[in-house]
């Protein structure tokens, strides 16, 4: 009955799959929530359901694939990677751990600075192991599904 009366209200219920086949995971939870649409103004920290944008580079989720990640960075926030590190908003935030083991790559090669535009999020995911958006940048809202909300 609880089941249904989510599904009529919109949300639905996901799980991480990563988790499941033994992979490091995305999200702090197995089970998730995920409501479609973006009805209010996302905010760092807010979990999204998005469409896996095109890489080019051959590893991780294909593109389309959906993805929960968390919302690092958004409109108006300065980005900078370079070598194996991460900055947002001049603060370190992060090292790129897998800039060493992605085929033909090297540090230095996912190098960029930019200041996020409107309608722009970077994403990333709760594992250092995590493919995201330290890889292959900003992700465009056209690509958001909805919010997700971690269970357990």
């Amino acid at each position: 009955m609880i089941c249904l009366g989510l599904w009529l209200t919109g949300i639905r219920i996901g799980l991480d799959v990563q988790r499941l086949i033994g992979q490091p995971a995305c999200m702090p939870s197995l089970v998730y929530l995920w409501k479609p649409g973006m009805p209010h103004q996302p905010k760092v920290g807010d979990y999204v359901l998005a469409r896996m944008p095109k890489t080019g580079l051959g590893v991780g989720a294909r593109e389309g694939d959906r993805i929960v990640k968390k919302i690092a960075a958004i409109a108006g926030d300065s980005v900078k990677v370079e070598g194996t590190e991460l900055w947002i908003n001049g603060k370190h935030a992060e090292r790129l751990w897998l800039a060493k083991s992605i085929p033909g790559k090297a540090p230095g090669d996912f190098d960029a600075e930019f200041t996020l535009q409107e309608g722009q999020l970077f994403l990333m995911g709760t594992t250092k192991e995590s493919f995201d958006s330290r890889y292959w940048g900003a992700v465009n809202r056209e690509a958001f599904l909805g919010y997700a909300i971690p269970l357990f």
